[in-house]
């Protein structure tokens, strides 16, 4: 009977830490090439404490297996030592989610945050910054975990990612001025072109409400079913692709166009390589249209 009872207690457990599971499944990297830091362990220092931050903790209530767990890249680099554990660095963020009945993994996000002050302590943990600022680079970090869930979540549900949005905005408009006039990217209406708050009121616009259908379309009615009726796949991704070209009329330059195209500028001419003229052609020209700056990246399927 004790055996039973400790074989229940250890399967209860098992499915207890399944339940319970984090959100992200982070690879971090922290690098300082051609800086010389007075304090060198500093930087590995650094790289384990963000990968505990964003791995060891729940950033929602929703239940995660292991395997449903976020792939998630966070790569800093150090460009300037201000001293006294102060930094500023350049911050890389990628996300995939994957697509159904395939070994594909589809980019959900791929950006670059430049320019980001940030100071580390290595004796004091960073924090979950959703309600309460603590510093810059807490809070930096959670707000892309939550972008990442956000668009995960967008991808799977229409409008999957509404309760994560108002989140992230709320974050923003709590935080302190301080905070904001040290980071200019929490900020609107600064030089910065593109800033962490450009995308998420980019996002929250109502004219960017059809790019949210879009982007859903495109994932879970396009790419998952891919393997199974390619033809059907490329006609939905196609339509997804019209719509975000008429967002980008009605809601021209906006960061969230210039993200999309960023993250799935590739993955779209591999999709249509295989089509008929007629469907290349359409999508050479919608991409040009809200991708000029990449043109060429689009001349394979050009017909």
């Amino acid at each position: 009977m004790k055996l039973l009872k400790y074989v229940i207690f250890i399967i209860s457990f098992a499915l207890q830490i399944e339940v319970q599971a984090q959100e992200l499944n982070a690879t971090v990297r922290v690098q300082a090439p051609n800086l010389g830091l007075s304090d060198k362990s500093v930087i590995g220092q650094m790289e384990k404490s963000i990968t505990e931050f964003l791995n060891n903790q729940k950033f929602t209530s929703d239940n995660f297996g292991p395997k449903e767990r976020i792939k998630c890249n966070f790569q800093i680099t150090i460009r300037q030592d201000a001293g006294n554990n102060s930094f500023v660095g350049d911050l890389f963020v990628q996300a995939v989610r994957p697509v159904f009945n395939s070994n594909y993994e589809t980019n959900l996000i791929n950006l670059l945050d430049k320019e980001i002050p940030m100071r580390f302590d290595p004796f004091r943990p960073l924090e979950n910054s959703k309600d309460n600022y603590f510093d810059n680079l807490s809070s930096v970090l959670t707000y892309y975990a939550y972008v990442i869930i956000m668009m995960d979540y967008e991808s799977f549900e229409l409008d999957g990612g509404e309760q994560t949005m108002n989140l992230i905005q709320n974050m923003i408009n709590v935080m302190p001025a301080s905070a904001k006039s040290i980071d200019k990217s929490w900020a609107g209406g600064t030089a910065k072109k593109t800033t962490r708050n450009d995308y998420i009121e980019n996002i929250q616009n109502s004219r960017a409400k059809p790019f949210r259908r879009a982007y859903y379309e495109y994932h879970r009615l396009g790419l998952d079913i891919l393997e199974k009726d390619q033809e059907q796949a490329r006609k939905i991704i196609l339509s997804s692709l019209e719509s975000v070209q008429n967002v980008d009329k009605s809601f021209p330059n906006s960061y969230l166009i210039q993200l999309f195209c960023t993250s799935k500028s590739l993955e779209i001419v591999e999709i249509f390589k295989k089509a008929s003229p007629d469907e290349k052609n359409k999508v050479y020209q919608i991409m040009i249209s809200i991708d000029p700056a990449n043109a060429a990246n689009y001349n394979p399927i050009k017909s």
